[in-house]
This record gives structure tokens, sequence and C-alpha cells, in this order.
């Protein structure tokens, strides 16, 4: 094996498209507008860019069925203020949390915006069909960590679901937009010009399509299954955030991966999600000897930010030496958590577990990925034609860490900008991109790759990135973490492969370099991003990384420069 080459990582770069493709041999087809992605920003993207003039053709692509993905999985709810008389909130109130939780690196303009804009988007949500959870009347509002008051909408604990659903009805409504399920993804389609024009996707039948688009729009979710414990559905594995990363686009902040604290921890069983909201209800972390622990670790204990509150978990199991904490409802009346938490309710008895007798088992689990593909107001890219929307963008309202509740209000604001701006552009364009033959060089034959376990390494990657690369990192552990994944790129990149299967593993193996190189590279502690070397926040590193291709390539040529004779 070629040293030389997995210290540079090179492989990563030798890639432009994963599969080998011959524009004469395969499917076309057309469309205005190219969504990728059924989420909240996917789908608001695609419902606004439909009824922008009601002739816009749109095609919405999902990589399974539409509700497969992490808004229908979302259990707490929409931060929004609607009605601030009711708990003596404001939006300015919100911008000043959400600001105060993004550690220095939140954008001042994009929370406005988003904070702002969000009440219409929630508003419209409801007149769309979405059903909150009323109190007499009127909406219930519970309370999140970071949040300073009641602002939280919610379905019982299957908010996303509830979201989901309206959406998609409405969106069936556009005879102009039309949806593909089960349809992959590859790689996006750059104009030799410079701009976006499409997309190479594999289709249930087995074939290459190639689908042609005056206008895309990114909006594939995150990459929280690159990570061994996790609350996202299958689904979650980065690819946008790789296609992105091949085509050219900017990327930022890839290093910030946002734990949920409260996962249900029962050895076998999926990483279920135990919403926020139940903690904002009154909910009490415990340790195995019935103590409370989080009020030792922080002043707001279990209404801390979200990553205050993993770490503390963490160190409570380090210091009892258990596998979980427990999350005591006993405060709660049992007739509550019937009603707030039936999904919850339902699921701890199928593990023989009744939450309003007996205490949840749970620890952190990979949750969110703050980092993604940079953006500016409207959710363009850098890439002329192309937009990102949701969990795999990087807007700037984030900043080192997520407010709970906030990205379904980001996915909604900036779902609708992108969907508007896009279907303008592409009325102005007057005919669709002219095919073009991509010049690709064949990788090696995907028999080659018959004696890979491609599981089996799916499973080490994910395990490798939860303990050297999770919630608490060090510079040794991750340096080692970064050999190991370039060590697997230098052998599994160059495959040709023929299913999503393969192109999953390649897409998660350059989801993990660029976050473990991330992490590396910012030699401090901030939100999410915790280092046990420095565990300090540096007045140096109050800045964003970036990193596309240009830069990674530029990096290597300085390296290999200084390995010259």
């Amino acid at each position: 094996m070629d040293a030389a080459k997995i210290s540079t990582g090179q492989e990563l770069l030798s890639r432009r498209y994963l599969t080998a493709f011959r524009i004469p041999k395969i499917s076309h087809r057309f469309t205005d507008v190219l969504v990728i992605g059924s989420g909240v920003g996917g789908l608001s993207a695609a419902i606004h860019a439909a009824k922008v003039d009601g002739e816009t053709e749109v095609l919405l692509i999902a990589k399974s069925e539409l509700s497969d993905c992490s808004t229908n999985y979302a259990q707490g709810g929409i931060a929004a203020v609607l009605e601030p008389e009711l708990n003596a909130d404001s939006t300015a109130s919100h911008l000043h949390d959400t600001i105060e939780a993004g550690c220095g690196l939140a954008d001042s303009q994009t929370v406005e915006q988003v904070v702002t804009e969000g009440v219409e988007r929630v508003r419209e949500l409801i007149q769309m069909g979405a059903r909150f959870d009323l109190d007499q009347g009127k909406i219930h509002f519970t309370r999140e960590g970071g949040h300073s008051h009641p602002r939280i909408l919610h379905a019982a604990d299957s908010t996303g679901r509830e979201i989901e659903r309206a959406l998609i009805d409405n969106a069936l409504k556009y005879p102009n937009l039309t949806s593909l399920p089960h349809t992959f993804a590859i790689d996006l389609l750059i104009h030799p010009e410079g701009s976006a024009c499409g997309a190479i996707v594999h289709r249930p039948t087995g074939v290459l399509q190639t689908i042609w688009a005056k206008q895309v729009i990114l909006a594939t979710g995150g990459a929280g299954r690159l990570y061994r414990e996790t609350t996202n559905p299958p689904v979650t594995t980065g690819d946008g955030l790789a296609m992105a990363f091949r085509a050219g686009a900017l990327l930022r902040d890839m290093e910030f991966v946002q734990f949920h604290p409260t996962t249900l921890y029962v050895a076998g069983a999926d990483r279920f999600l135990i919403t926020e909201a139940v903690r904002g209800e009154g909910g009490k972390l415990i340790d195995s000897t019935g103590q409370r622990f989080m009020t030792s670790y922080h002043p707001r204990g279990e209404l801390a930010p979200r990553d205050a509150v993993s770490r503390g978990i963490i160190r409570r199991m380090k210091e009892t030496g258990d596998n979980k904490v427990y999350l005591d409802l006993s405060d709660l009346p049992p007739e509550k958590i019937q009603e707030h938490f039936p999904q919850i309710h339902q699921i701890c008895l199928s593990f023989g577990i009744d939450i309003a007798r007996e205490p949840i088992p749970v620890r952190p689990s990979a949750h969110y990925t703050i980092g993604g593909v940079k953006v500016d107001a409207e959710g363009a890219t850098t890439i002329p034609g192309l937009y990102a929307v949701g969990e795999v963008s990087s807007t700037g309202l984030h900043g080192a860490n997520r407010l709970g509740s906030n990205s379904l209000l980001e996915g909604l604001v900036y779902g609708t900008r992108a969907g508007r701006k896009a279907a303008r552009e592409a009325r102005r364009i007057s005919r669709l991109p002219i095919p073009f033959e991509p010049r690709e060089e064949e990788g090696a034959a995907a028999s080659e790759a018959g004696y890979l376990d491609l599981p089996d390494l799916q499973k080490s990657l994910q395990s490798l990135l939860w303990h050297r690369a999770g919630i608490e990192r060090s510079g040794p552990e991750l340096e080692a973490s970064l050999r190991q994944v370039k060590e697997w790129i230098s052998y599994v990149l160059p495959i040709s492969f023929h299913n999503p299967v393969g192109w999953t593993l390649q897409n998660m193996l350059t989801g993990a370099y660029l976050i473990i190189r991330g992490a590396l590279r910012r030699a401090e502690s901030r939100g999410v991003h915790f280092r046990t070397d420095f565990p300090e926040q540096r007045r140096e590193w109050e800045r964003h990384q970036e990193v596309s291709r240009e830069i990674l390539e530029g990096e290597n040529e300085e390296i290999g420069s200084k390995r010259k004779p």
C-alpha cells in the first residue's frame, strides 16, 4: 500500500463521480427544479417552487419513502414565538438564546431572519393542516434546554411526523410537482461552464438515469449514521455532503456534530430518542444510585444546552462505571405522561419499562450535523444553480451548538426561500441544459471489491467515530482515527460500485474524513466540539473552518512539496 497516498488522502480527491457512465447509453429526464431529499427543507422548497407560478416543473426525489427522513423522527417540536404575550416571550429573546447557544459562531443576521420569518412559516404550516397540541383551545408551548421561555410547539412526542404528514399532503396538491421515491442520487452534474444542471441517479429497477434541471436544491439531511450510537434513520449517511464536496462546493464547520443527551439504552435495541421536552416538563436525570447529578455540572441542570448535558452524562457514567444513567419522570402526573409522551410510553412498555413508575435507561447518541454546505441567505451554495437547505446546509444559524427545536424552523425558512429563488431563476433560463459528456476515468471494477465485507467495514467506521470523534475528543485519538480512515479510503474510494450499498460507504468515508479533519484542526473546545487536550475556548478560534476539494488539493500539494528532496 502506498504510504504517501494514505498520508495525503489523495484518493478522496481522485473521484469526481462514484460510478462511470456514458451519457448516450443511459436514459434522461428533464425538469425545471430538482429537489433531492424529502424532509422539512426539501418538501418546503418543492412546495414553494411549485406554487411560484403553477407552471414551473418540480421533481422531488428521495432515497427511500418520502417520509423516511430525519424530520419524521423528530419528537420535541418546533421553536417559534407565536404568542409572545402568553409566556412573556419575544423574538428578541429567541434570538438571544440562539446566539448564546452558538458559542460565538452564530450569525446574528441569519438568526434574526429565521426567528422572525419562522413565525410566519409556522403559521403557514398550521394553515396547511399541521395539528399541534392545544391547552384549553390554545397552542400548548413547552420549554427545552437553552430556551429561556416555553416556545416549543409540539404534536405530543411525534412533532416531526405531523409536520412531514402535513407537508406531503400539501405537496400532492400541485400537478407540477412530481415525486420519485426510492431514487438514490449518486452525484451532482456540473456543467463545464460551472453551474449545477442535475444529478446522476440510480432507480429502483437498477438502472442509471440522468436528471437534467435548470436549478438543483440539495436537501439530503445530515450524517448521523456515521456514528454507532445515533438517533438518526438509516438514510442519513451524509450522501449530500459527499456529493457537494465532490462537485466542488464549499463546506463549513464539519467538526460540529451535536449529540442528544437522552436516548433509550436497551442492549440490542435501536437508540430511540427520548425528547428533550421530557426534561422540559420536569424529568430528572439520576445515576444508578438514584442521585440527581446534572446540577453538579451546569447551573441549569437538566435544562442546560445539549452539549453540557451530554458531557455531564458521560462524566457521571465514567465516575460510576455504568454504561447508562436514568431519566426519572416520577414527578410528572401519569395522565400528563400519557397525553404528552404516548409514543415514548409505548416504546418503553415494549421493553417492560413503565415510565410512570420506573426511570428510563438513557445515554447520549449522535443527533444532528451542524456543519454542512455553506449557503447564503437564500440557500445558494458556492456553485451557481445549486442550493442546500436543512441539515445538509450550514446557514450560520446554529454556530457551534444548535439550540433544540430550531432545526425544523430553519428547514421551513430556508426551504421556502430556496424554493422561491430556484423557481424564479429557472423561469429566467429559456432552455434546459444541453447534455454533456463528463470526462471521467474508470475506477477499479466492482468485482475487485468482492473480498470486502462492506457491512463490517461500515460498522467499524461507525464504531471508530463514536469512540474517537464523539462527545469528547483528543488530538492523539483524532490523529489515529484520521490515519485509519485514510487507509480505508485508499482501497474503497477507487472502486466503481454498481449499487447504493457501495456508494453509501464511500460517502460515509468522505464525511468521516471531513469531520475528523475539522475536529483535529480546531485546537479548542467550543459548543458541541470538546477537546480534552484543549478544554477551553480560544479567541483565535472564534471563526469558521471551510473545506473544499480545491482547499484539500492545495494542502496536498504543500505536503507533497515538503516531502521532495
